[in-house]
């Protein structure tokens, strides 16, 4: 690898162009993904999604719940819709005071987030909820703050889900939805985690790259108090009630 690695730089390759190439080529014989397909998984896939995940793209998880303390004064009750195996609820809650409701649809995939819940010792502050995003079993004006990463591109109605998002949220609330890495992950990191959601997601990551789509969403949804926020770090939809 580092003589093929001098061998670009003779090309007259810089190092930034070089490394990118690189990472494109050993992510790519190495064969490694992030399985994606959440309704075919048993729980024994979704140990191994939840594995890959810890693996991959802690620093993204890390990063962003710095990034989400820092920007917001956040107290009360959350709900993360699509949790996945609750990852990052469990960085959110080591983080902040919120009692947190995971909220996932694939059963499989709840039964791994319980499963890190308990091991955390976090069962008392976040619960986990199978459920579906375009009709969270929650009542109105639940929760303070709305959190939804890296699962807006899995919903069939995206416009009925931004709706649910808004009916939950509480007034004087915050949502935020949409996908991202956080502005604390290094440029290196940045680059393979990226590239690794591109491969996993396939046309799908596409969702994480259209800031006009999202907002056309959230404005057919008829959230009157949005902002697009798009950035080399992520994409997202802050919404305000």
């Amino acid at each position: 690898m580092l003589f093929f690695y001098l061998f670009l730089c003779k090309l007259g390759m810089s190092l930034s162009a070089s490394f990118s190439f690189l990472l494109l080529v050993w992510v790519g014989m190495s064969g490694e993904r992030v399985p994606s397909d959440y309704a075919r998984m048993g729980f024994v896939e979704a140990e191994l999604f939840d594995k890959k995940v810890k693996e991959h793209f802690m620093p993204a998880i890390i990063s962003m719940v710095k990034q989400i303390i820092e920007d917001y004064d956040l107290q009360g009750v959350c709900v993360d819709v699509g949790c996945g195996t609750a990852v990052f609820a469990v960085e959110l809650c080591r983080h902040s005071n919120l009692t947190i409701y995971a909220l996932e649809r694939e059963e499989a995939i709840c039964k791994v987030a319980y499963v890190n819940i308990k091991r955390e010792g976090l069962k008392d502050r976040i619960i986990p909820v199978l459920g579906d995003a375009h009709k969270m079993p929650f009542k109105d004006e639940f929760a303070d703050f709305v959190i939804s990463r890296g699962s807006y591109h899995c919903w069939e109605d995206k416009v009925l889900v931004f709706k649910e998002v808004y009916r939950v949220l509480k007034r004087g609330g915050i949502a935020l939805v949409g996908g991202g890495f956080g502005r604390y992950v290094t440029e290196e990191e940045l680059k393979r985690m990226k590239l690794l959601r591109d491969l996993s997601l396939g046309e799908n990551a596409k969702a994480y790259s259209s800031p006009d789509k999202l907002r056309e969403v959230v404005y057919r949804a008829g959230i009157p108090n949005f902002r697009i926020i798009y950035d080399p770090v992520g994409l997202w939809a802050e919404i305000k009630k």
